[in-house]
Protein backbone atom coordinates (compact mmCIF):
# COMPACT_ATOMS: atom_id res chain seq x y z
CA UNK A 1 0.00 0.00 0.00
CA UNK A 2 0.95 3.62 -0.29
CA UNK A 3 -0.37 4.99 2.55
CA UNK A 4 0.18 3.75 6.35
CA UNK A 5 -3.67 4.04 7.10
CA UNK A 6 -4.09 1.22 8.99
CA UNK A 7 -5.60 3.06 12.21
CA UNK A 8 -7.75 5.64 10.77
CA UNK A 9 -9.27 8.22 13.38
CA UNK A 10 -12.88 7.47 12.11
CA UNK A 11 -12.22 3.73 13.56
CA UNK A 12 -10.85 4.67 16.61
CA UNK A 13 -12.40 5.53 20.06
CA UNK A 14 -11.47 9.40 20.79
CA UNK A 15 -11.57 11.24 24.00
CA UNK A 16 -13.20 14.23 24.61
CA UNK A 17 -11.98 15.63 27.99
CA UNK A 18 -10.05 18.93 28.74
CA UNK A 19 -6.95 18.97 29.99
CA UNK A 20 -8.75 20.59 33.14
CA UNK A 21 -10.47 17.37 33.38
CA UNK A 22 -7.83 15.79 33.63
CA UNK A 23 -6.17 17.89 36.73
CA UNK A 24 -9.51 17.74 38.87
CA UNK A 25 -9.70 14.04 38.30
CA UNK A 26 -5.96 12.87 39.36
CA UNK A 27 -6.32 15.50 42.76
CA UNK A 28 -9.17 13.08 43.79
CA UNK A 29 -7.16 10.16 42.26
CA UNK A 30 -3.70 10.83 43.81
CA UNK A 31 -4.29 13.56 46.74
CA UNK A 32 -1.62 13.90 48.75
CA UNK A 33 1.27 12.23 46.62
CA UNK A 34 4.00 14.57 44.93
CA UNK A 35 3.06 15.98 41.74
CA UNK A 36 5.94 18.74 41.45
CA UNK A 37 9.32 18.14 42.64
CA UNK A 38 11.44 21.23 42.08
CA UNK A 39 15.07 22.12 44.21
CA UNK A 40 13.39 23.20 47.79
CA UNK A 41 9.75 22.91 46.54
CA UNK A 42 6.97 20.37 46.46
CA UNK A 43 3.58 20.19 45.22
CA UNK A 44 0.84 17.84 45.64
CA UNK A 45 -1.88 16.89 42.71
CA UNK A 46 -4.42 18.28 45.57
CA UNK A 47 -2.45 21.49 45.90
CA UNK A 48 -1.74 21.82 42.13
CA UNK A 49 -5.88 21.12 41.12
CA UNK A 50 -6.17 23.80 44.31
CA UNK A 51 -3.12 26.16 43.38
CA UNK A 52 -4.66 25.96 39.73
CA UNK A 53 -8.22 26.53 40.25
CA UNK A 54 -7.49 29.80 42.61
CA UNK A 55 -4.99 31.37 40.04
CA UNK A 56 -7.34 31.07 37.06
CA UNK A 57 -9.92 33.31 39.30
CA UNK A 58 -6.94 36.18 40.01
CA UNK A 59 -6.35 36.11 36.56
CA UNK A 60 -9.68 37.24 35.58
CA UNK A 61 -10.10 39.26 38.30
CA UNK A 62 -6.87 41.06 38.42
CA UNK A 63 -5.99 41.22 34.88
CA UNK A 64 -9.15 40.29 33.02
CA UNK A 65 -7.98 37.28 31.24
CA UNK A 66 -10.79 35.25 30.04
CA UNK A 67 -11.38 32.70 27.89
CA UNK A 68 -9.97 33.34 24.18
CA UNK A 69 -7.53 35.74 25.72
CA UNK A 70 -3.95 35.28 24.68
CA UNK A 71 -0.90 35.02 26.97
CA UNK A 72 2.56 35.08 26.93
CA UNK A 73 4.97 33.03 29.73
CA UNK A 74 8.22 33.90 29.25
CA UNK A 75 10.47 32.24 32.15
CA UNK A 76 12.73 29.22 32.37
CA UNK A 77 11.16 26.44 33.58
CA UNK A 78 9.62 26.97 37.06
CA UNK A 79 6.51 25.57 39.24
CA UNK A 80 4.89 29.14 38.68
CA UNK A 81 5.34 27.97 35.13
CA UNK A 82 3.59 25.93 34.97
CA UNK A 83 0.79 26.99 37.54
CA UNK A 84 0.17 29.75 34.98
CA UNK A 85 0.00 27.51 32.00
CA UNK A 86 -2.29 25.08 33.30
CA UNK A 87 -4.56 27.93 35.14
CA UNK A 88 -4.97 29.26 31.58
CA UNK A 89 -5.80 26.10 30.22
CA UNK A 90 -8.41 25.60 33.04
CA UNK A 91 -10.16 28.81 32.22
CA UNK A 92 -9.79 28.55 28.58
CA UNK A 93 -7.41 31.53 28.24
CA UNK A 94 -4.36 30.49 25.69
CA UNK A 95 -1.05 30.92 26.81
CA UNK A 96 1.60 31.09 24.40
CA UNK A 97 5.35 30.06 25.91
CA UNK A 98 8.26 32.06 24.48
CA UNK A 99 11.34 31.03 23.89
CA UNK A 100 13.42 32.27 26.92
CA UNK A 101 16.88 33.45 24.85
CA UNK A 102 14.48 35.94 22.28
CA UNK A 103 16.10 39.31 22.36
CA UNK A 104 13.71 42.52 22.66
CA UNK A 105 12.86 42.42 19.04
CA UNK A 106 12.02 38.96 18.50
CA UNK A 107 9.71 38.87 21.91
CA UNK A 108 7.56 41.95 20.32
CA UNK A 109 7.65 40.68 16.93
CA UNK A 110 5.91 37.49 18.49
CA UNK A 111 3.70 39.68 21.26
CA UNK A 112 2.21 41.53 18.32
CA UNK A 113 1.61 38.75 15.71
CA UNK A 114 0.34 36.91 18.73
CA UNK A 115 -2.00 39.36 19.92
CA UNK A 116 -0.48 38.78 22.93
CA UNK A 117 -1.89 40.99 25.60
CA UNK A 118 -0.74 39.98 29.08
CA UNK A 119 2.88 39.00 29.08
CA UNK A 120 3.81 37.52 32.27
CA UNK A 121 8.01 37.20 32.43
CA UNK A 122 10.50 35.67 34.81
CA UNK A 123 13.81 36.87 35.78
CA UNK A 124 15.58 36.16 32.75
CA UNK A 125 17.86 33.01 31.68
CA UNK A 126 21.95 32.91 31.91
CA UNK A 127 23.50 36.81 31.47
CA UNK A 128 20.14 38.11 29.97
CA UNK A 129 17.43 40.37 32.30
CA UNK A 130 14.57 40.38 31.35
CA UNK A 131 14.01 44.03 33.08
CA UNK A 132 16.68 45.52 31.40
CA UNK A 133 14.87 44.31 27.84
CA UNK A 134 10.78 45.74 29.02
CA UNK A 135 11.27 49.39 28.08
CA UNK A 136 12.56 48.44 24.15
CA UNK A 137 9.75 45.58 24.32
CA UNK A 138 7.03 47.92 25.98
CA UNK A 139 7.74 50.67 22.87
CA UNK A 140 7.87 48.03 20.60
CA UNK A 141 4.36 46.57 21.80
CA UNK A 142 1.53 48.47 22.09
CA UNK A 143 -1.10 45.88 22.10
CA UNK A 144 0.21 44.34 25.54
CA UNK A 145 -1.65 45.83 28.17
CA UNK A 146 -0.32 44.51 31.27
CA UNK A 147 3.82 43.07 32.17
CA UNK A 148 3.66 41.08 35.25
CA UNK A 149 6.44 39.75 36.70
CA UNK A 150 6.01 36.13 38.00
CA UNK A 151 8.35 36.57 40.92
CA UNK A 152 5.49 39.10 42.18
CA UNK A 153 2.61 36.17 42.33
CA UNK A 154 3.93 34.99 45.38
CA UNK A 155 5.04 35.72 48.89
CA UNK A 156 7.48 33.20 48.95
CA UNK A 157 9.96 32.27 46.78
CA UNK A 158 7.10 30.10 45.10
CA UNK A 159 3.44 30.29 44.88
CA UNK A 160 1.47 28.00 47.22
CA UNK A 161 -1.91 28.08 49.12
CA UNK A 162 -0.91 30.69 51.45
CA UNK A 163 -0.82 33.46 48.86
CA UNK A 164 -4.38 32.99 48.49
CA UNK A 165 -6.70 34.73 51.23
CA UNK A 166 -8.96 32.59 53.28
CA UNK A 167 -11.93 33.83 51.05
CA UNK A 168 -10.71 32.84 47.43
CA UNK A 169 -9.63 29.39 48.90
CA UNK A 170 -13.73 28.94 49.60
CA UNK A 171 -15.12 30.24 46.89
CA UNK A 172 -12.11 29.34 44.24
CA UNK A 173 -13.55 26.09 43.21
CA UNK A 174 -16.63 26.73 42.25
CA UNK A 175 -15.38 29.87 41.01
CA UNK A 176 -13.29 28.26 38.74
CA UNK A 177 -15.81 25.40 38.29
CA UNK A 178 -17.76 27.63 35.97
CA UNK A 179 -14.93 29.15 34.21
CA UNK A 180 -14.20 25.37 33.08
CA UNK A 181 -17.52 24.83 32.25
CA UNK A 182 -17.33 26.69 29.05
CA UNK A 183 -14.18 25.18 28.34
CA UNK A 184 -14.17 22.21 25.27
CA UNK A 185 -12.33 19.78 23.96
CA UNK A 186 -11.90 20.87 20.84
CA UNK A 187 -10.63 24.94 22.08
CA UNK A 188 -7.56 25.91 21.18
CA UNK A 189 -5.69 24.93 24.52
CA UNK A 190 -2.35 26.67 23.49
CA UNK A 191 -0.23 28.35 21.28
CA UNK A 192 3.21 26.84 20.31
CA UNK A 193 6.02 28.61 18.24
CA UNK A 194 7.93 26.94 15.82
CA UNK A 195 10.34 28.12 13.60
CA UNK A 196 9.88 28.96 10.38
CA UNK A 197 11.61 30.07 6.83
CA UNK A 198 10.52 33.79 8.02
CA UNK A 199 11.39 36.39 9.89
CA UNK A 200 9.23 35.36 12.72
CA UNK A 201 8.11 32.00 14.07
CA UNK A 202 4.50 30.21 13.42
CA UNK A 203 2.14 30.51 16.25
CA UNK A 204 1.12 26.51 16.14
CA UNK A 205 -2.58 26.28 17.63
CA UNK A 206 -3.29 22.81 19.65
CA UNK A 207 -6.68 21.87 20.90
CA UNK A 208 -7.33 19.98 24.15
CA UNK A 209 -8.22 17.32 21.90
CA UNK A 210 -5.10 17.42 19.98
CA UNK A 211 -3.10 17.06 23.22
CA UNK A 212 -4.70 14.53 25.18
CA UNK A 213 -5.18 12.23 22.45
CA UNK A 214 -1.47 12.61 21.10
CA UNK A 215 -0.54 12.58 25.07
CA UNK A 216 -1.96 9.43 26.21
CA UNK A 217 -1.34 7.57 23.47
CA UNK A 218 2.56 8.37 23.16
CA UNK A 219 2.40 7.61 27.25
CA UNK A 220 0.79 3.67 26.18
CA UNK A 221 4.02 3.52 23.48
CA UNK A 222 5.98 4.34 26.02
CA UNK A 223 4.65 2.68 28.78
CA UNK A 224 4.35 5.31 31.28
CA UNK A 225 2.37 5.07 34.53
CA UNK A 226 1.73 6.62 37.87
CA UNK A 227 4.30 5.02 39.32
CA UNK A 228 6.84 6.98 37.11
CA UNK A 229 8.72 9.93 38.03
CA UNK A 230 9.37 11.88 35.00
CA UNK A 231 12.61 14.40 34.85
CA UNK A 232 11.72 17.68 33.32
CA UNK A 233 14.69 19.00 31.81
CA UNK A 234 13.58 20.40 28.53
CA UNK A 235 12.63 24.20 28.17
CA UNK A 236 8.76 24.69 28.40
CA UNK A 237 8.55 27.00 25.40
CA UNK A 238 9.38 23.68 23.47
CA UNK A 239 5.90 21.47 22.55
CA UNK A 240 8.87 18.16 24.15
CA UNK A 241 9.40 20.09 26.83
CA UNK A 242 6.19 21.38 28.16
CA UNK A 243 3.17 18.81 26.35
CA UNK A 244 4.86 15.94 25.92
CA UNK A 245 7.05 16.31 29.37
CA UNK A 246 4.80 18.13 32.11
CA UNK A 247 1.26 17.82 30.19
CA UNK A 248 1.51 14.56 29.41
CA UNK A 249 2.62 13.71 33.12
CA UNK A 250 -0.48 15.31 34.48
CA UNK A 251 -2.07 13.44 32.33
CA UNK A 252 -0.97 10.16 33.17
CA UNK A 253 -0.52 11.15 37.29
CA UNK A 254 3.60 10.83 36.96
CA UNK A 255 5.63 12.48 39.88
CA UNK A 256 7.84 14.85 38.00
CA UNK A 257 10.91 16.40 39.11
CA UNK A 258 11.55 19.67 37.42
CA UNK A 259 14.70 21.53 36.20
CA UNK A 260 14.93 24.98 35.59
CA UNK A 261 17.40 24.17 32.56
CA UNK A 262 19.70 21.93 31.30
CA UNK A 263 22.62 21.14 33.06
CA UNK A 264 24.81 18.61 33.21
CA UNK A 265 25.83 17.93 36.67
CA UNK A 266 21.92 18.68 38.17
CA UNK A 267 20.89 15.87 35.59
CA UNK A 268 23.08 13.55 36.59
CA UNK A 269 22.24 14.43 40.46
CA UNK A 270 18.15 14.13 39.48
CA UNK A 271 19.38 10.53 37.86
CA UNK A 272 20.92 9.04 40.62
CA UNK A 273 19.17 10.95 43.87
CA UNK A 274 16.05 11.91 43.21
CA UNK A 275 14.52 8.41 42.06
CA UNK A 276 13.91 9.49 38.41
CA UNK A 277 12.73 6.68 35.68
CA UNK A 278 12.04 8.76 32.54
CA UNK A 279 14.18 11.32 30.74
CA UNK A 280 13.00 12.63 27.39
CA UNK A 281 15.69 15.15 25.64
CA UNK A 282 17.03 15.93 22.35
CA UNK A 283 20.51 13.86 21.43
CA UNK A 284 22.51 16.71 22.99
CA UNK A 285 21.26 16.48 26.50
CA UNK A 286 21.70 12.74 26.13
CA UNK A 287 25.26 13.25 24.65
CA UNK A 288 26.74 15.74 27.11
CA UNK A 289 25.45 13.50 29.63
CA UNK A 290 27.89 10.47 28.33
CA UNK A 291 30.58 12.47 26.53
CA UNK A 292 31.71 15.06 28.49
CA UNK A 293 35.04 14.50 30.36
CA UNK A 294 34.13 14.10 34.02
CA UNK A 295 31.32 11.95 33.14
CA UNK A 296 32.17 9.64 30.44
CA UNK A 297 32.69 6.44 33.28
CA UNK A 298 29.18 7.38 34.28
CA UNK A 299 26.12 5.04 33.99
CA UNK A 300 22.78 4.34 35.70
CA UNK A 301 19.80 1.31 36.01
CA UNK A 302 17.78 3.90 38.02
CA UNK A 303 16.39 5.31 33.64
CA UNK A 304 13.82 2.93 32.44
CA UNK A 305 12.32 5.22 29.92
CA UNK A 306 12.76 7.72 28.00
CA UNK A 307 11.96 9.75 24.29
CA UNK A 308 15.12 10.70 22.03
CA UNK A 309 14.39 13.00 19.25
CA UNK A 310 14.32 16.55 17.87
CA UNK A 311 17.12 15.72 15.18
CA UNK A 312 18.65 13.01 13.32
CA UNK A 313 20.98 11.18 15.83
CA UNK A 314 23.71 8.67 14.23
CA UNK A 315 23.71 4.59 14.90
CA UNK A 316 26.56 4.37 17.16
CA UNK A 317 25.84 7.39 19.66
CA UNK A 318 22.15 6.27 19.54
CA UNK A 319 24.26 3.14 21.17
CA UNK A 320 26.17 4.57 22.59
CA UNK A 321 23.81 6.18 24.91
CA UNK A 322 22.22 3.15 25.62
CA UNK A 323 25.57 1.73 26.97
CA UNK A 324 25.17 4.09 29.68
CA UNK A 325 21.43 3.73 30.43
CA UNK A 326 21.19 -0.37 30.31
CA UNK A 327 17.46 -0.70 31.49
CA UNK A 328 16.30 2.32 29.71
CA UNK A 329 14.02 1.88 26.76
CA UNK A 330 15.30 4.89 25.03
CA UNK A 331 12.94 5.59 22.24
CA UNK A 332 13.48 7.17 19.05
CA UNK A 333 10.89 9.04 18.18
CA UNK A 334 9.35 11.39 15.06
CA UNK A 335 7.57 14.36 16.24
CA UNK A 336 6.64 18.39 15.24
CA UNK A 337 5.02 21.07 17.12
CA UNK A 338 1.91 20.68 14.54
CA UNK A 339 1.73 16.93 16.10
CA UNK A 340 1.15 18.12 19.04
CA UNK A 341 4.12 16.62 19.14
CA UNK A 342 4.64 12.93 19.14
CA UNK A 343 3.52 11.08 15.85
CA UNK A 344 5.62 7.66 15.97
CA UNK A 345 7.91 5.18 18.07
CA UNK A 346 9.42 1.83 17.47
CA UNK A 347 8.00 -1.21 19.05
CA UNK A 348 8.71 -1.56 23.07
CA UNK A 349 10.86 -4.54 22.28
CA UNK A 350 12.65 -3.77 19.30
CA UNK A 351 16.30 -5.14 18.96
CA UNK A 352 18.69 -1.65 19.59
CA UNK A 353 20.79 -1.60 16.30
CA UNK A 354 17.09 -1.83 14.26
CA UNK A 355 15.84 1.00 16.78
CA UNK A 356 18.62 3.28 16.04
CA UNK A 357 17.95 3.20 12.59
CA UNK A 358 14.26 4.66 12.27
CA UNK A 359 11.36 6.48 13.80
CA UNK A 360 9.48 3.88 14.57
CA UNK A 361 5.43 3.55 13.04
CA UNK A 362 2.92 6.04 13.52
CA UNK A 363 0.55 6.14 16.68
CA UNK A 364 -2.47 4.81 16.40
CA UNK A 365 -5.03 7.46 15.17
CA UNK A 366 -2.47 9.21 12.99
CA UNK A 367 -2.31 8.11 9.29
CA UNK A 368 0.97 8.97 7.10
CA UNK A 369 1.74 9.23 3.15
CA UNK A 370 4.92 9.74 1.08
CA UNK A 371 4.24 12.61 -1.52
CA UNK A 372 6.31 13.07 -4.55
CA UNK A 373 7.63 16.78 -4.24
CA UNK A 374 7.23 17.16 -7.82
CA UNK A 375 3.95 15.61 -8.78
CA UNK A 376 1.92 15.35 -5.07
CA UNK A 377 1.24 11.83 -5.63
CA UNK A 378 1.53 9.62 -3.04
CA UNK A 379 4.90 6.76 -3.44
CA UNK A 380 5.24 3.54 -2.32
CA UNK A 381 7.13 1.40 -0.07
CA UNK A 382 11.18 2.14 0.08
CA UNK A 383 10.59 5.70 -2.29
CA UNK A 384 11.49 9.01 -0.36
CA UNK A 385 9.28 11.99 -0.56
CA UNK A 386 8.00 14.32 1.32
CA UNK A 387 5.91 13.04 4.70
CA UNK A 388 2.46 13.79 5.20
CA UNK A 389 0.26 13.14 8.10
CA UNK A 390 -3.50 13.44 8.94
CA UNK A 391 -4.76 12.48 12.61
CA UNK A 392 -5.96 13.31 16.21
CA UNK A 393 -2.59 15.06 16.77
CA UNK A 394 -2.47 17.17 13.45
CA UNK A 395 -2.84 21.48 14.98
CA UNK A 396 -6.07 23.03 14.38
CA UNK A 397 -4.31 26.06 12.51
CA UNK A 398 -1.56 28.56 12.21
CA UNK A 399 -2.67 31.78 14.01
CA UNK A 400 -3.43 34.21 12.09
CA UNK A 401 -1.52 32.82 9.21
CA UNK A 402 -4.83 31.27 6.57
CA UNK A 403 -2.16 31.46 3.76
CA UNK A 404 0.52 29.30 5.24
CA UNK A 405 -2.31 27.33 6.67
CA UNK A 406 -3.63 26.63 3.44
CA UNK A 407 -0.28 25.75 2.37
CA UNK A 408 0.51 23.35 5.00
CA UNK A 409 -2.18 21.26 4.23
CA UNK A 410 -3.19 18.83 1.02
CA UNK A 411 -6.21 19.50 -0.74
CA UNK A 412 -7.61 16.07 1.36
CA UNK A 413 -6.53 17.40 4.45
CA UNK A 414 -2.78 15.61 5.28
CA UNK A 415 -0.43 17.90 6.92
CA UNK A 416 2.83 18.38 4.62
CA UNK A 417 5.24 18.29 6.94
CA UNK A 418 8.56 19.47 5.40
CA UNK A 419 10.82 16.37 5.89
CA UNK A 420 12.04 14.05 3.50
CA UNK A 421 11.80 10.17 4.05
CA UNK A 422 10.44 6.54 3.52
CA UNK A 423 8.14 3.82 4.94
CA UNK A 424 9.69 0.13 4.67
CA UNK A 425 7.27 -2.86 3.90
CA UNK A 426 6.97 -3.04 7.75
CA UNK A 427 5.88 0.54 8.03
CA UNK A 428 8.34 1.70 10.05
CA UNK A 429 9.28 5.80 9.31
CA UNK A 430 12.52 6.53 8.25
CA UNK A 431 13.66 10.42 8.22
CA UNK A 432 16.18 11.49 5.59
CA UNK A 433 16.47 15.37 5.04
CA UNK A 434 14.39 18.42 4.89
CA UNK A 435 12.36 20.73 2.37
CA UNK A 436 12.66 23.38 3.93
CA UNK A 437 16.45 24.53 5.10
CA UNK A 438 16.88 24.82 8.69
CA UNK A 439 19.43 23.80 10.97
CA UNK A 440 18.97 22.14 13.86
CA UNK A 441 21.43 23.01 16.94
CA UNK A 442 21.03 21.06 20.16
CA UNK A 443 17.49 20.08 19.24
CA UNK A 444 17.16 23.73 18.60
CA UNK A 445 15.39 24.55 14.71
CA UNK A 446 16.90 27.65 12.90
CA UNK A 447 16.05 29.33 9.98
CA UNK A 448 18.55 30.33 7.90
CA UNK A 449 16.79 32.96 6.30
CA UNK A 450 16.08 34.73 9.38
CA UNK A 451 20.25 34.41 10.36
CA UNK A 452 21.29 35.58 7.01
CA UNK A 453 18.71 38.39 7.11
CA UNK A 454 20.29 39.57 10.37
CA UNK A 455 23.83 39.39 8.68
CA UNK A 456 23.03 41.58 6.00
CA UNK A 457 20.84 43.97 8.20
CA UNK A 458 23.92 44.89 9.65
CA UNK A 459 25.43 46.80 6.44
CA UNK A 460 29.07 44.69 7.40
CA UNK A 461 28.16 42.18 4.78
CA UNK A 462 27.30 42.39 1.17
CA UNK A 463 26.44 38.60 0.87
CA UNK A 464 26.00 35.50 3.23
CA UNK A 465 25.16 32.10 3.09
CA UNK A 466 24.72 29.93 6.32
CA UNK A 467 25.03 26.29 6.40
CA UNK A 468 25.13 23.65 9.58
CA UNK A 469 28.42 21.34 9.82
CA UNK A 470 28.46 18.55 12.12
CA UNK A 471 29.14 18.88 15.96
CA UNK A 472 29.75 16.20 18.35
CA UNK A 473 27.90 17.74 20.77
CA UNK A 474 25.21 19.80 19.04
CA UNK A 475 24.17 17.73 16.18
CA UNK A 476 25.59 20.92 14.15
CA UNK A 477 26.85 24.09 14.49
CA UNK A 478 26.15 27.20 12.84
CA UNK A 479 28.90 28.67 9.86
CA UNK A 480 28.74 31.77 8.17
CA UNK A 481 29.87 32.73 4.87
CA UNK A 482 30.56 36.20 4.45
CA UNK A 483 31.51 38.16 1.68
CA UNK A 484 32.70 41.82 3.72
CA UNK A 485 31.43 44.93 2.38
CA UNK A 486 34.46 46.70 3.18
CA UNK A 487 37.09 43.96 3.74
CA UNK A 488 39.71 46.00 4.83
CA UNK A 489 37.94 47.30 7.53
CA UNK A 490 35.33 44.25 8.25
CA UNK A 491 36.12 42.85 11.69
CA UNK A 492 34.36 39.83 12.90
CA UNK A 493 33.46 40.81 16.34
CA UNK A 494 31.84 44.42 15.28
CA UNK A 495 29.69 41.27 13.24
CA UNK A 496 29.07 39.04 16.65
CA UNK A 497 27.95 42.52 18.61
CA UNK A 498 25.88 43.58 15.99
CA UNK A 499 23.93 40.06 15.97
CA UNK A 500 24.20 39.65 20.63
CA UNK A 501 21.83 42.67 19.94
CA UNK A 502 19.22 41.44 17.69
CA UNK A 503 19.34 37.62 18.11
CA UNK A 504 18.65 34.95 20.32
CA UNK A 505 22.36 33.86 21.44
CA UNK A 506 21.78 30.36 19.86
CA UNK A 507 20.90 31.81 16.46
CA UNK A 508 24.36 33.40 16.56
CA UNK A 509 27.03 31.58 13.83
CA UNK A 510 29.42 29.54 16.36
CA UNK A 511 31.77 30.46 13.11
CA UNK A 512 32.00 33.11 10.56
CA UNK A 513 34.33 32.96 7.80
CA UNK A 514 34.90 35.86 5.40
CA UNK A 515 35.45 34.63 1.60
CA UNK A 516 35.82 36.32 -1.70
CA UNK A 517 33.04 34.95 -3.01
CA UNK A 518 30.25 32.37 -2.95
CA UNK A 519 29.78 29.10 -4.75
CA UNK A 520 27.05 29.79 -7.28
CA UNK A 521 25.18 26.90 -9.58
CA UNK A 522 25.06 27.69 -13.49
CA UNK A 523 21.14 29.02 -12.55
CA UNK A 524 22.39 31.89 -10.84
CA UNK A 525 21.51 30.30 -7.21
CA UNK A 526 23.79 29.81 -4.63
CA UNK A 527 25.27 26.17 -4.54
CA UNK A 528 24.34 24.82 -1.14
CA UNK A 529 26.42 21.69 -1.08
CA UNK A 530 29.21 23.32 -1.96
CA UNK A 531 28.76 26.09 0.34
CA UNK A 532 28.31 23.18 2.99
CA UNK A 533 32.27 21.79 2.00
CA UNK A 534 33.27 24.78 2.02
CA UNK A 535 32.87 25.29 5.22
CA UNK A 536 33.68 21.65 6.30
CA UNK A 537 37.28 22.72 5.01
CA UNK A 538 37.43 25.94 6.40
CA UNK A 539 36.67 24.34 9.83
CA UNK A 540 39.12 21.91 9.72
CA UNK A 541 42.17 23.94 8.72
CA UNK A 542 41.19 26.64 11.69
CA UNK A 543 40.87 23.45 13.74
CA UNK A 544 44.64 22.27 12.75
CA UNK A 545 45.92 25.83 12.57
CA UNK A 546 44.30 26.23 16.53
CA UNK A 547 45.79 22.77 17.07
CA UNK A 548 49.62 23.86 16.20
CA UNK A 549 49.28 27.36 18.37
CA UNK A 550 49.22 24.91 21.12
Amino acid sequence: MTDQEDTRESDMERIEKTIGEYITENAGKYGDRTAIEFPGFTCSFRELDQITDLLAVRLLDEWGIRKGTHVGIWSVNTPEFLFLFLAMIKMGAVPVPLNTCYQEEEISGILNSMDIRVLFYGSGWKDLVYEELLPGIRRLSPGVEAFVPIAGLSRGEHLSLSDFPKGAKSEGPAACKRLREEVRSRDVACIMMTSGTTRLPKGVMLTHYNIVNDGLEASACMHWSDRDKNLLVLPFFHCFGLITGAVGSVLNGMQMFMLPYFSTAAVWDAIENRGCTVLNGVPSVFLALIRKPEYKDRRSDNLTSGIIGGSVLRVEDYLDICSHFPKMHLQPSYGMTEGSPSVSFPDWDTPLPKKAQSCGKLMDGIEGRIRDIHTGESLPPGQEGELCLRGVNIMEAYYNMPEETKEAFTSDGFLRTGDIGYFNEEGELFISGRLKEMIIRAGENMSVVEIENRILDSGLVKEVKVVGVPSDFRQEEIAALVVPADPERFEEEALRRYLAAHLAVFKIPDMIFTVERLPYTGSGKIDLKAAKELAERLLAAEKIKNKNKK
